[in-house]
Order: structure tokens, then C-alpha cells, then sequence
């Protein structure tokens, strides 16, 4: 005697393809959990492309100074500069500047040239984080810095900063003439 065939998806797919088609349409319904529009990221200046920058426009700064041991210093890279109304403001408005206070490369700022000052073997600090980052004696990381469009410094907040806190900084600030 013939077994009956049956009409149940199982008896069509087989047992080879069962694995197959499952892992495809866990591929095909993932694609609904994307986001649709990419995550701006924000757009960092080197200090060696700062003067070709302000020549064709001229924009106020944004200084992060950081080092690469600072977890508080990570917190700010991965959420604070990771909001999109912040990055969206930071991008078409600031020249955002990054500043390692622990690397080693001169960096040219305001028509001066910055160095690395060697505290001991295998350490040190850079003199632009520490000329622009020093308050009451201490640079304490981070340290945000923001200049107006005439490259005046305007405020030195230490600390861990909020994406709300720095667009409502950023908003109160006379940066611009």
C-alpha cells in the first residue's frame, strides 16, 4: 500500500530545505528592525585643514579634548556626539576639532605651531590641550572648548556634557557676531 500524500507545507519543502527556509525569512523579516535613515556621524576638522576650512567659511569651534584611557571621555564620543540633533547642528555650524592631550604629533592652531612636552618616560602632555584646557591649574578630561567665528574662546565646560546641555550651551553663546 502507497502512503497518502498529503498537501502540508512540510511534504512539499522536505526536510533538507526546512532549515533553508526558515533562515531566510529571518533574514527577510530582520530587514524591518533597520533604521530607515543612517546615522549621521559627526564630521571631525584636523587641525592641519582648520585654515583652509575658516578661509571658505568662517565658523565657530568646538575643541574635544580627550585622552584614549578616559572612560568619561568615551561616554561623550559614543552618546553625546552620537545624537543626531546635536551632530546636526555641530556639523553645519562649528568646525569640531579633536584633540588627544596625550598625542604626539606638532599641531598648527591659530598660526602657531603645538607640541608634545615629554613628562617622563612614555608620558607627557600635549601644550595645546594643556594651554586650552587648564582651569585653575588642573585639565581635567574631557574638556569642551568652544570659540565664536572670530576665534575667541568663549567657554571651557569640564566634564562629561549632555547632548541637550551642549546644543542649549551652544544656542546661548554669542558665537557669532
Amino acid at each position: 500500500m502507497k502512503p497518502a500524500k498529503t498537501h502540508s507545507s512540510e511534504a512539499r519543502v522536505g526536510r533538507g530545505h526546512a532549515p533553508k527556509l526558515l533562515i531566510f525569512w529571518l533574514i527577510v523579516g530582520s530587514f524591518g528592525l533597520l533604521p530607515v535613515a543612517k546615522a549621521q556621524n559627526l564630521r571631525w576638522t584636523s587641525f592641519e585643514n582648520l585654515n583652509d576650512s575658516l578661509r571658505k567659511e568662517r565658523r565657530p569651534l568646538l575643541v574635544f579634548i580627550h585622552t584614549d584611557w578616559c572612560k568619561y571621555c568615551k561616554m561623550m564620543e559614543v552618546k553625546t556626539f552620537a545624537d543626531s540633533a546635536l551632530v546636526r547642528t555641530l556639523n553645519q555650524h562649528f568646525y569640531c576639532l579633536d584633540l588627544d592631550a596625550e598625542q604626539t604629533k606638532t599641531l598648527p592652531f591659530l598660526n602657531r605651531k603645538y607640541r608634545f612636552k615629554p613628562s617622563g618616560v612614555g608620558t607627557g602632555l600635549h601644550e595645546l590641550a594643556q594651554i586650552l584646557g587648564t582651569e585653575k591649574g588642573r585639565l581635567t578630561y574631557p574638556t569642551t572648548v568652544l570659540f565664536n567665528q572670530n576665534l575667541q574662546m568663549q567657554a571651557r565646560k569640564t566634564g562629561v556634557l549632555e547632548a541637550d546641555y551642549l546644543l542649549r550651551l551652544l544656542s546661548q553663546l554669542p558665537l557669532q557676531d
